[in-house]
């Protein structure tokens, strides 16, 4: 299995916990077969805006498309964001530069399955990190092997 840590604020992760938001939006996503991928991807409650800055949950990612590719009216109801703030996500500069920001649509659809909320939430030192991700990052054998209770196990 591969992980992937992802930073997240408080108010999205409680909609993937719950259930109710079965995509997440992303400017990039990993490189490779991205249709058909199989990432355990652990929730990185990020501190802004009143968020615990522990890791809360995971889910299983089987799918990452990009958008235009999708009915988007579809990713504005499984990702809970209007069209609107997509737009301004899209648009909004990135700290590292993409080639794919030129387009200024270009972001990607995550889907996301089964999540899991930890009982207990856990330092993300625990997976040897020691700095949150600005939005996600893959973590190494080494890493990922000090998580206890994760999914797929």
């Amino acid at each position: 299995m591969n992980y992937i840590l992802m930073s997240i604020r408080a108010r999205y992760a409680e909609l993937i916990l719950s259930g109710r938001k079965t995509l997440e939006i992303r400017k990039t996503a990993p490189k490779g077969k991205r249709e058909t991928c199989e990432y355990t991807v652990l929730l990185y409650e990020s501190k802004r805006d009143g968020g615990r800055g522990l890791i809360v949950g995971s889910f299983i990612c089987r799918s990452i498309q990009p958008v235009e590719k999708m009915d988007l009216l579809e990713v504005e109801r499984r990702s809970c964001l209007c069209r609107e703030d997509m737009e301004a996500y899209a648009e909004r500069p990135q700290r590292v530069s993409v080639k794919s920001q030129e387009k200024g649509w270009d972001i990607y659809a995550w889907s996301v399955e089964n999540p899991v909320r930890f009982e207990k939430p856990m330092p993300m030192q625990l997976v040897g990190v020691s700095c949150p991700p600005q939005s996600w990052r893959t973590l190494k054998k080494s890493q990922n092997l000090k998580i206890g209770g994760a999914p797929n196990e």
